[in-house]
């Protein structure tokens, strides 16, 4: 009984440091500004009276179309950077999956934005991709100036182009994963597969993706849960602009920071904490239902 129980109980003493970690920056952070949210707290000031849900009303009474479409346009920034960061992803690494010439370091070059700054990056595509930029002068000195546009400036393009900034920087990450998971497939399976004469495509397609599906659904998730916090590639290429084209969430929190309502701008990160978390579990349990089937 006595064993049984320890075998029970001891791995979960392995839950500690992620539970430290989670508490510390994640939940701690959380509950302050839950306790700030109640206050009119001001970075002006450092009294803080007890304000009742009066920062929560002006949020979704006085200042509710604004938040709304700041909510919006962060969950289609989301879904932009995680359908780019997955398909570019997994395309990479069955493409980095065999051996050639030079294989690792094509591996690490894909993998290098990682390493980068997001602020330097940003800045760097803000240069090359401007209305003036040497992308568009190439462009226009080949012929195709047709394909010539401000991709940070134009209101319809602005937030993809920064999805896909931010899909250049971070698709190492994804193609890690999956190339690990793919390195995993048991050769015995290929090999069968090969002698039955299946194809390449077929064998993608029928065996590959199935058995490394854990890995892209995971890659996927947090993709999707970085593309709804994602802050320093938007403000350090578009600000937010042009005018709201990508005032995302977290552009609007900042927003309401630089008016030193500190009570206010916490309410509106808490309303961002809880709805990350709610997608958080809600895609997790989506996926491990799905899983779940798929095995039985």
């Amino acid at each position: 009984m006595k064993n049984t129980l320890q075998a029970r109980v001891y791995p979960r003493y392995f839950l500690i440091p992620a539970i430290a970690v989670f508490s510390i920056f994640f939940l701690f952070p959380a509950v302050l500004g839950l306790i700030l949210s109640f206050t009119d707290a001001s970075t002006l000031s450092r009294a803080q009276d007890f304000v009742g849900l009066d920062n929560f009303e002006l949020l979704f009474v006085n200042n509710a179309p604004q938040f709304f479409e700041s909510v919006g346009l962060q969950f289609l920034y989301a879904a932009v950077v995680t359908v780019l960061k997955t398909v570019v992803g997994v395309s990479l690494a069955f493409l980095l999956n065999r051996a050639f010439r030079g294989v690792h370091a094509v591996r690490a070059i894909v993998y290098l934005p990682m390493m980068l700054s997001t602020i330097v990056v940003g800045s760097t595509f803000y240069y090359l991709l401007a209305n003036q930029g040497p992308v568009n002068e190439l462009l226009r000195g080949v012929g195709l100036g047709f394909l010539a546009q401000d991709w940070f400036g134009n209101f319809d393009l602005a937030l993809y182009t920064v999805g896909v900034v931010e899909t250049w920087m971070g698709v190492g990450w994804t193609m890690v994963i999956v190339l690990a998971a793919l390195q995993a497939v048991p050769k015995e399976l290929i090999e069968a597969a090969e002698l039955d004469g299946v194809s390449a495509w077929q064998m993608a397609r029928h065996l590959k993706i199935p058995y490394i599906m854990h890995a892209i659904t995971l890659t996927g998730l947090l993709s999707f849960v970085a593309g709804m916090k994602a802050f320093d590639i938007i403000l350090a290429t578009t600000g937010g602009g042009p005018g709201t084209a990508t005032g995302v969430m977290t552009i609007f929190i900042m927003k309401a920071l630089s008016t030193s309502n500190l009570g206010y701008a916490s309410a509106i990160s808490f309303m961002q904490f809880i709805l990350v978390t709610a997608i958080a579990f809600a895609l997790n349990a989506i996926i491990t239902r799905i899983t779940k089937e798929k095995d039985l």
